[in-house]
């Protein structure tokens, strides 16, 4: 029976914990992907569900094509000799998946590794690399198994030249590269503008859009925002 007292969020705070402690960098919402988790190159993927069933399994099983390390995690049952508990483990043991269990029923409400996969890090493709990258690439955080909107690493990148242009424009990508530190796809991010942020101020010269003046303004108490703004200083 599914938990109505709690939420899916809810999960996430103590499993972050758990995987910080254990020296992982941990992301949650990313591409599709509840948790995301990489020490080195080690990536795990975690699943959320506020009770066991087949859509959980299928959606860990869908993440195994980019890692061996997936787990499924859910709320600790009341009683660890639960008939559709231990059914749920021997199914999770089969199929070569994980398992945390988050008690939240305790006021510690801490996560614990139930049962580990047989992961043996051999997987490098395209998804693989797609969820380490985006994991490197973002300084902010989303709750996992949240619906709000995600700063994926590319956002993260506009925001921040977002915060350099409000104070250094007009300036060329090569200077925010040179001078301000910025990745080597600054000028491709400035031509794309995908969120309309930027304009031209001259031959190679960029500078923000009223659009972009508007997201900083509108969006000034996010923590995004004020770190790079911090950081512009």
């Amino acid at each position: 029976m599914k938990n109505t007292t709690h939420k899916e969020t809810d999960l996430y705070p103590p499993i972050k914990r758990l995987l910080t402690d254990q020296g992982f960098t941990v992301r949650g919402e990313v591409k599709g992907c509840d948790i995301a988790a990489l020490r080195d190159e080690t990536l795990w993927v975690i699943e959320m569900k506020l009770t066991a069933s087949l859509k959980l399994i299928f959606q860990a099983m869908a993440r195994q094509d980019a890692t061996d390390w997936v787990f499924v995690a859910i709320p600790r049952p009341k009683k660890a000799n639960d008939k559709h508990f231990v059914q749920f483990k021997k199914l999770i043991k089969k199929i070569n998946l994980g398992l945390i269990t988050v008690a939240l029923d305790s006021p510690a409400k801490f996560a614990e590794i139930i049962i580990f996969p047989s992961g043996n890090d051999t997987k490098k493709n395209q998804k693989t690399a797609q969820l380490k990258r985006e994991i490197a690439g973002r300084t902010a955080d989303t709750t996992g198994g949240t619906q709000e909107k995600v700063n994926t690493a590319y956002r993260e990148k506009c925001i921040r030249l977002a915060t350099l242009l409000e104070i250094h424009a007009p300036i060329s990508a090569k200077d925010l590269n040179g001078i301000h530190g910025c990745e080597s796809d600054t000028y491709a991010i400035l031509k794309r503008n995908i969120y309309g942020w930027f304009e031209t101020a001259g031959r190679g010269l960029f500078c923000l859009s009223d659009d972009g003046r508007n997201y900083l303004q509108e969006n000034a108490t996010q923590s995004l925002i004020i770190f790079y703004r911090m950081k512009c200083l």
